[in-house]
């Protein structure tokens, strides 16, 4: 059976220039990788120049009531992009907001203990905020529509001390030692309530608050020039258990995967590190998608119900975003070998291509 060790975190992610690699849990105070000497090529290029290639990416997946999405914000120092996506299971309703963000230094922090990463204008308003100490984790939204979009609000709340709350770092090689990617995850039950409001003079419909299930992932990378990037995430119940999982694979993912890689499972709060898996497309994005390892642990195929392709291009910096709804069906095995079996359990992949 597969296993991946978890380690005391430690005091910084970079000591002398070299990151710490592994998996830790409790997590460090500060997802901060600058420091690396030399990360691109061996060159021992100036700090202002290594510390530009860090991008940030901070992704909240959520399921409440009938509604399942994420809100996503990509740092890229210069400026900032923030989206906000979710569906509605029952109807298929889609709901897609986007925000371009500049001018302001860092549009994601790196404390782990109490910060908050914010879109202010009035019209798009985007926060995801965390505090140990008061012990909540929060996001809230609230987007303005026009005559062909309805304004939405959404609310949601989790504590740090839920029992069922599970979160770790993983700093990984990317792709070699040299560079490194750090990434925190929280997954966790809460609580939450959204708003779809059609007319100004209508009060809107809002679901009552109600238990909801999330992820939060936060991660720093040194980027390449092209970056490729696959996730895949579920959120849902089985037998009356909650059951997150989250699976990444990228063109940055670690030559060594099976010792350095950031996929999870949870049930019920019980966590599972999991190997390092494919994400591929074989009959094209609108068909069946293949989420599998090698150590016969993790065996889906994902139909896309829903798809929301986002290209955007300014200056040097073009993206591919595809973010994709649908159901998983196959089985994930827990760390002691329990079997999850998977039938159109609701989830969402995505896929971005980026060049920088």
């Amino acid at each position: 059976m597969y296993s991946r060790t978890i380690s005391p975190p430690p005091e910084s992610i970079v000591r002398n220039g070299t990151a710490c690699f592994g998996t830790f849990s409790p997590v460090p105070a500060r997802l901060d990788i600058r420091g690396i000497i030399a990360p691109f090529a061996g060159l021992p290029l100036p700090s202002i120049v290594t510390n530009f290639r860090i991008k940030s990416r901070m992704k909240y997946m959520f399921a409440v009531g009938p509604y399942i999405g994420f809100v996503e914000i990509f740092d890229d120092k210069i400026f900032g992009l923030a989206d906000v996506l979710f569906w509605n299971r029952d109807t298929g309703k889609k709901y897609f907001f986007h925000r371009f963000m500049t001018g302001r230094r860092r549009f994601i922090p790196i404390s782990t203990g109490v910060s908050a990463t914010t879109s202010f204008r009035r019209s798009r308003y985007i926060r995801i905020s965390w505090n140990r100490a008061r012990n909540r984790i929060t996001l809230t939204f609230n987007m303005r529509g026009n005559s062909s979009y309805p304004s939405v609000s959404g609310h949601l709340h989790a504590s740090f001390d839920n029992p069922h709350l599970k979160e770790f770092v993983s700093v990984t090689p990317a792709p070699t030692t040299s560079r490194c990617s750090a990434t925190w995850i929280v997954s966790t039950p809460s609580h939450g309530c959204i708003t779809i409001k059609k007319d100004k003079r209508q009060p809107g419909s809002t679901m009552a608050d109600s238990p909801a299930l999330s992820c939060m992932v936060l991660n720093r990378m040194f980027y390449k020039t092209h970056t490729t990037r696959n996730a895949a995430c579920g959120l849902g119940t089985i037998d009356e258990r909650a059951v997150i999982f989250r699976f990444a694979n990228t063109t940055a993912d670690a030559v060594d995967s099976d010792t350095y890689n950031d996929n999870l499972l949870t049930v019920d709060g019980d966590a599972t590190l999991m190997p390092p898996v494919m994400i591929t497309r074989p009959f094209g994005g609108n068909k069946n998608w293949v989420v599998q390892d090698t150590e016969s642990m993790v065996d889906l195929t994902f139909t896309p119900i829903s798809i929301n392709r986002r290209l955007f291009h300014i200056f040097f910096f073009h993206t591919v975003y595809d973010a994709v709804y649908g159901l998983f069906n196959g089985f994930l095995l827990t760390r002691t070998g329990e079997k999850i079996v998977l039938k159109d359990f609701p989830g969402i992949v995505t896929s971005n291509t980026m060049r920088i």
